[in-house]
């Protein structure tokens, strides 16, 4: 699975995994603001805060199929193309049900994959760049202050 880029399940929903908030707090850290945010980052689970589904096509019969564990801000956000968080998204796929739905089986395996886990550490490797530039570009700014009165 890579993210940024639409899939479709057997039942006909389409969906990407969007890295959008974490595009915004590179460009955050990198204009100054929440490097420490960034810094706190450590382990490919923490970016797990930083994603979100999208669901492009088929959210009205995921909606029908998951209805038990949606609340009116999830079905909202389905509905309009909104994103959804990822644990949100993840919590509506319950592994002991999905024999009715075929959906949670296949997101449970998308999850599972080798891939999915490689664009973690791929996202995780490129958040670590960022972040040696930014602190290599702080200790390279000199002090203009110094040795003026």
């Amino acid at each position: 699975m890579y993210f940024d880029k639409i899939y479709r399940l057997q039942t006909g929903v389409s969906f990407k995994v969007s890295t959008l908030a974490l595009q915004e707090l590179i460009a955050s850290a990198i204009n100054g603001q929440k490097f420490s945010e960034l810094e706190s980052i450590r382990s490919t689970t923490d970016l797990h805060d930083y994603l979100s589904v999208i669901i492009c096509d088929g959210a009205e019969g995921l909606i029908i199929r998951r209805q038990r564990w949606l609340d009116q801000k999830i079905k909202s956000a389905l509905t309009a193309g909104y994103p959804v968080s990822f644990h949100s998204f993840c919590n509506l796929f319950w592994r002991n049900l999905d024999e009715d739905d075929p959906d949670g089986d296949e997101w449970h395996q998308l999850m599972a994959s080798d891939q999915f886990y490689l664009q973690l550490t791929i996202l995780l490797n490129k958040l670590r760049i960022v972040e040696r530039s930014l602190l290599q570009c702080k200790e390279m700014i000199p002090d203009l202050f110094l040795g003026s009165t």
